[in-house]
């Protein structure tokens, strides 16, 4: 989850589309995009708010200079720029953000991405068209509203500019963001530690835009999700006053075909490997 807060974008679409690659490397959702035209790779994040787009790639993008702005992230604050009339392709759709943010993300690729990357696709892309996600065979496509996705539909509440799904937490019902851009480990709110009665068992860095931070770390006897049973979960506290009960991001979710409906407010998930 990079968090940026912006405009929502307008969109318009060029209709369901064939899957295409998805890159999975460490933790991290990797799919072909282009800005104004330029080709690149992009990170998928369903829990950034706006799209972000790294000074160099905004340079070859010809971006005008936009508007000085500064971004509040989970390690602290970081300069950016905000641009209005861009562009972004991917996966067959074609979207005309209100604006994105131009940052700097050379600390963000190295530290924390582990991949030099210059652009990030936020939440623009899953308010736009239904997606079909399959991080075990590695493809990812917009998909037609007239089929019913595979495997269990679950709601979608807004929180803090994130979609949130239903969980159960050492089998407490909780709230857990829907984070496709967290790469690590799950993370819980200190408050549902307090609830839950978890004991620290160590600390993790982490954190994303403005630095690096160090969080505690739990372990959960159980997550449940979607009728699947995960023990023995990894969590590290999240102390951000934006925070939810918990945040699910990719360790969690690669163990589903995924599909995704922003705009109807749900998501289906199929266990890998199993049929309905």
């Amino acid at each position: 989850m990079i968090r940026a807060v912006i405009a929502v974008a307008a969109v318009a679409l060029s209709g369901p589309a064939a899957g295409e690659p998805l890159r999975f490397y460490n933790g991290r959702l990797f799919i072909d995009a282009q800005v104004n035209g330029v080709p690149t790779e992009a990170l998928l994040d369903s829990g950034a708010e706006a799209t972000l787009i790294d000074p160099a790639l905004a340079a070859k993008a010809k971006f005008p200079q936009g508007t000085p702005q500064v971004m509040k992230g989970s390690g602290g604050t970081a300069p950016a720029r905000i641009v209005e009339g861009v562009t972004v392709n991917a996966l067959g759709v074609e979207l005309h953000p209100d604006a994105v943010v131009v940052l700097d993300m050379s600390d963000l690729s190295h530290r924390l991405i582990k991949r030099p990357t210059q652009a990030i696709v936020g939440r623009e892309l899953f308010d736009a068209a239904r997606l079909k996600i399959d991080i075990s065979r590695g493809d990812i496509g917009a998909a037609s509203r007239d089929a019913m996705p595979q495997g269990t539909k679950l709601p979608l509440t807004s929180h803090a500019g994130i979609e949130a799904i239903p969980v159960r937490a050492n089998g407490l019902e909780a709230q857990a963001d829907f984070d496709l851009g967290n790469g690590s480990d799950i993370l819980i709110s200190r408050a549902l530690v307090n609830k839950l009665g978890l004991k620290i068992i160590s600390k993790k860095s982490g954190g994303g835009i403005g630095g690096a931070l160090n969080r505690d770390v739990v372990k959960l006897a159980t997550l449940e999700l979607a009728g699947q049973k995960f023990r023995n979960v990894v969590a590290a506290i999240d102390d951000q006053p934006s925070h939810n009960d918990l945040n699910v991001g990719t360790a969690i979710l690669k163990n589903f075909l995924i599909t995704t409906d922003f705009n109807q407010h749900a998501v289906w998930l199929q266990p890998v490997g199993r049929s309905n």
